[in-house]
């Protein structure tokens, strides 16, 4: 995701921090400019995610496309927009923040503090928006509700959650659920993977995964073990920033975590993605398969909450929502999720048409 210096949105973990130089090297792989156009690229480094000098240069093909837009109607734009959540979705809202930054003058801040975290903020009033890569569950809306925060939820995007391994991880190709339970159940004893199958090798088995305030967490939890969700074992590394597990699963050869495709998409050289078998045969996480019914059960909805309040009371929140919508498969396509139907697109519409009469 390309980022520019003084128009960057500002990505924190756990809470929003203000842009400073680059802003947050927050996903690997991910492309910056300074104030002179040098370009920086997210890398592996030092035992985190810094910014490396490429010796590139910003040209004009680069950053996102917005050329079928008519964007100069939002030039004039202003304010700020507050967003917190999931981090599975921050790409994807990021992506379209940062583009919508440069065609008007509105600052975005978009944080990762999972989908528990963002909700918990959101109906406290403290957000615009909240991204969310599981729907709130009936205890959430009830919370919003409580406190006078009326909502409007969007479907935005189709995730595969993918379960990978080290790439030097020859072995385990293809797992069913019934053996994923077995490794994540509460109370699993697996140590090591010739206790998943036989002919497995007897290599150490370190889990990583997400934390227990990230939606991922609570969608996992409940296509592999069961309902009620969030039941798991819990001797495994919980984190609600993906390049933890990224970067886990790379150092050991026999680890195993769990995350959004779009994280597994930007890692494919030190990530190794595992097909799933759900009942109808061993599949990858792709849109073919998530639209033809095989990758199951690990296809979702991502989401981002809307405050209706905000919608009266900020003018920016409408005219960057429409910006969202109007260039969504492209955003999709850029961040490496997978886009909506043409049924799921007309019902965004039908739903930011209704958000945009309460501006009154």
């Amino acid at each position: 995701m390309a980022v520019s210096l003084m128009m960057a949105p500002t990505f924190a973990s756990g809470k929003e921090s203000p842009v400073v130089n680059l802003g947050v090297c927050y996903s690997r792989n991910a492309v910056a400019y300074d104030a002179k156009g040098i370009e920086f690229k997210c890398s592996v480094g030092g035992g985190g995610l810094k910014w490396k000098k490429t010796g590139g240069k910003q040209g004009a093909g680069s950053g996102t496309s917005t050329s079928t837009l008519d964007v100069k109607k939002y030039a004039n734009v202003s304010g700020t927009i507050k967003i917190d959540g999931s981090s599975t979705v921050a790409p994807l809202t990021g992506v379209a923040a940062e583009a919508f930054q440069k065609v008007s003058k509105t600052q975005i801040t978009v944080g990762i503090s999972g989908t528990g975290g963002g909700q918990t903020r959101f109906c406290k009033g403290e957000l615009d928006m909240a991204n969310a890569s599981s729907s709130y569950s009936a205890a959430q809306r009830k919370q919003c509700e409580d406190a006078g925060i009326k909502f409007t939820e969007l479907r935005v995007a189709t995730d595969a959650l993918t379960v990978v391994v080290n790439p030097k991880n020859t072995w385990a190709q293809c797992l069913t659920t019934a053996e994923l339970k077995k490794i994540w159940e509460p109370g699993s004893k697996v140590q090591y993977w010739s206790q998943v199958r036989t002919g497995f090798p007897r290599v150490k088995m370190p889990l990583f995964g997400a934390g227990t305030d990230s939606g991922t967490f609570e969608y996992f939890t409940e296509a592999i073990n069961g309902k009620p969700a969030k039941r798991s074992r819990v001797d495994y590394t919980p984190t609600e920033d993906d390049n933890v597990t990224v970067n886990g699963v790379k150092r050991s050869t026999g680890a195993m975590g769990y995350y959004g495709l779009s994280y597994y998409l930007q890692n494919t050289d030190i990530n190794q993605s595992v097909q799933i078998d759900g009942g109808k045969g061993c599949a990858s996480p792709n849109l073919a398969n998530v639209l033809n019914g095989t990758y199951v059960p690990l296809a979702r909805p991502l989401f981002i909450y809307v405050n209706n309040a905000s919608v009266k009371n900020n003018p920016a929140v409408i005219p960057f929502l429409e910006f969202y919508e109007a260039d969504l498969l492209n955003l999709a396509t850029k961040a490496k999720f997978l886009p909506l139907t043409a049924t799921q697109t007309k019902a965004l519409q039908d739903d930011l048409a209704a958000l945009a009469k309460l501006k009154g």
